[in-house]
């Protein structure tokens, strides 16, 4: 997942070599028990993606189609650990999240003393997925303190909220306060109404402190002129950091303190969108972008126009040409390149995940992801893709076991293909 994120939108050549070490360690492992409607569904859409591609005249292994390939294989890798061991996965993947949060700040910093500081994108290259991959590291450290050990992670939360305000991702932002609604309503199922908003308080109340913390960061750094003023909030920061137990059991002893920290929230909020004022237009422009990808999804709805054509029809239609390679929608953009079950079977995979015995920051991650990816396409980023796949995956809970025929041919069949793919790249398609 480390190698896959700090790859940024992606590589085939570098995807289909870790493709082929997971597949090696695969073929090692005795078989598991599986999921399979969420196994059967993953291989489905990879199937449709290189249908897609071949339908279209372009190789098998054609960028995001060769790409996507390795999430089966991390489901099934996933399979083979225990409860335990998927607990320490997602320990790790906090850690992850919260080291290339870190380091992330620093780096923000030095660029604003050497005179060129601009929204954070480090390490995944694009403030956007950046966004998206720390609101997901934030719900899975919210599950990670549910459990018992490990607790000085709290002391990660501040960082990452701070990274996060450095993104000015409006549609991260969006898909964290989804999140945290989710959250309240599972915690509603437990205690009363004024047990929730005390909770709700606590919980803004943090977020505010978190993120207004980066906010200042960012203004120091990048709209005032003095960006040795950077250092005075960096100072702040840490010493929110060291603090961050202290101040759950402070905002705990005296709730209407969180309501006060709480309402600066809405300061923030404001402050984010002056900093970013062509937010608003941005929005407007994605909506534009969805109904014009509306109109292609009849084109070709078994198989779609084929993986990047849709940035070609968009150039020779005449209309509006919004210069990207994405639909700026998980699922209209599948729609429209892969075809329309391919899209259906996304849902299928999101339902599947819904329904199981989920913890109330599991559900708040499968709220803020799928909201993010109704304004963006961070599904197609592998990075981001990987840590939902494997901090939000339970193959073993209503799995069956697999045989091991089909075991060896799944992951002996996927190390083909992904020798296959850095093979066609090497040489140049």
């Amino acid at each position: 997942m480390v190698i896959l994120t700090l790859l940024g939108a992606g590589s085939p050549v570098f995807v289909g070599l870790v493709g082929v070490m997971l597949c090696a360690v695969g073929l090692m492992q005795r078989p598991a028990q599986t999921d399979l409607k969420v196994l059967l569904p993953l291989l489905f859409y990879n199937a449709a993606s290189v249908a897609s591609a071949l339908a279209a005249g372009e190789s098998a292994v054609e960028g995001y189609v060769s790409m996507q390939a390795i999430l089966p294989v991390l489901y099934l890798l996933l399979a083979c650990l225990d409860d335990g061991g998927r607990l320490l996965l997602r320990r790790l993947c906090v850690l992850w999240a919260g080291g290339a949060a870190m380091v992330g700040i620093l780096r923000f910093t030095a660029l604003a003393l050497a005179g060129g500081a601009g929204r954070l994108g480090w390490p995944l290259g694009n403030p956007n997925a950046l966004g998206c991959f720390l609101v997901l590291g934030w719900f899975v450290l919210r599950g990670c303190l549910e459990e018992p050990g490990w607790n000085w992670l709290v002391h990660l939360e501040p960082v990452i909220l701070t990274a996060l305000a450095l993104t000015l991702s409006m549609e991260s932002f969006l898909a964290l306060a989804v999140g945290m609604l989710t959250l309240m309503l599972e915690r509603k199922r437990r205690v009363s109404w004024g047990e929730v908003l005390r909770y709700a308080w606590e919980l803004l109340a943090k977020a505010a402190l978190g993120v207004g913390t980066g906010v200042l960061l960012f203004l120091a750094g990048d709209r005032t002129g003095r960006p040795w003023m950077c250092l005075l909030v960096l100072v702040c920061g840490l010493w929110a950091v060291l603090c961050w137990r202290t101040l759950g059991r402070f905002l705990e002893a005296y709730p209407w303190m969180a309501v006060l920290i709480a309402g600066t929230g809405a300061l923030v909020a404001a402050a984010a969108v002056v900093m970013r004022p062509s937010s608003i237009a941005t929005f407007i422009e994605r909506l534009e972008m969805m109904t014009d990808g509306l109109g292609y999804l009849g084109e070709r709805p078994l198989l779609g126009v084929g993986p990047y054509r849709w940035r070609y029809l968009n150039l020779d239609s005449g209309d509006k040409y919004f210069n990207t390679w994405f639909i700026h929608n998980t699922l209209i953009h599948t729609g429209v390149e892969v075809g329309l079950p391919a899209a259906a079977a996304l849902l299928f995979i999101l339902f599947q995940f819904c329904r199981k015995r989920k913890t109330a920051a599991e559900r708040g991650a499968l709220a803020a992801f799928f909201t993010h990816n109704m304004l963006d396409v961070s599904w197609f980023s592998p990075g981001i893709a990987a840590l939902f796949l494997l901090t939000a995956g339970e193959p073993r809970l209503g799995g069956r076991q697999m045989r091991s025929g089909l075991w060896r041919v799944l992951f002996g069949g996927y190390a083909l293909y992904f020798v296959y793919t850095v093979y066609r790249y090497r040489v140049g398609m």
